[in-house]
């Protein structure tokens, strides 16, 4: 019993943020919106003709509102994981050898599920409830230029990229469909597995 309250006590304690995102989760489900860097909520405004053609800017959001989720997309991100990783504190990063959201063709952002008390970014746990999207669920894509890109979730995969177990993964990166990738670990508070939740681009 004393292991076992230590252990829970622990997990806790170093999974706070996931935590809380479960609470919030359940106590306000699909109502929380928070202020975003593109200037007071993010809104669903429809894509200007004019703007169609012109290449997409490097400043957006991805809006999870069921979630909770509003948070940054981190641009031109160098490759290497270390690149990658310090780029996390500032909100979700654009896999660089991806498409950008909305171009023809998949896109990859990653996101951390779970961090430590003291780590210094606010996006330690943005995908902590990557885990409850389900096929169907709808969320976006807004950038500066209020160009918005509407996503539906077709499926998830977990997959061990420590075993090269990352098949599935490949397969939904070669889907020709314009889709998006939301990719972290899994389970949360570990870095064993990966979760990848495939969406695809809802016609405007």
């Amino acid at each position: 019993m004393i292991f076992l309250g230590a252990f829970i006590f622990f997990f806790g304690l170093l999974n706070a943020r996931f935590i809380y995102a479960n609470v919030q989760y359940w106590l306000a489900p699909g109502t929380i919106r928070t202020a975003d860097s593109l200037g007071g909520k993010a809104q669903l405004l429809p894509l200007a003709k004019d703007l169609k053609d012109k290449p997409l800017p490097n400043n957006a959001m991805l809006v999870i509102d069921s979630l909770g989720v509003n948070a940054p997309i981190v641009f031109n991100s160098p490759a290497d994981a270390k690149s990658l990783y310090a780029n996390l504190e500032n909100g979700v990063v654009h896999y660089p050898v991806s498409l950008k959201p909305g171009e023809n063709g998949p896109s990859i952002l990653l996101g951390h599920s779970s961090a430590y008390p003291w780590y210094k970014g606010k996006y330690g746990s943005v995908f902590a409830l990557l885990g409850k999207l389900k096929p169907g669920d709808r969320f976006y894509v807004q950038y500066e230029d209020k160009r918005l890109f509407v996503y539906t979730v077709k499926q998830s995969v977990i997959f061990n990229p420590l075993s090269g177990d990352e098949e599935e993964l490949a397969k939904l990166e070669q889907n020709a469909q314009t889709s998006l990738i939301l990719v972290s670990c899994w389970p949360v508070g570990t870095d064993y597995r990966r979760i990848a939740v495939e969406a695809v681009l809802l016609e405007s």
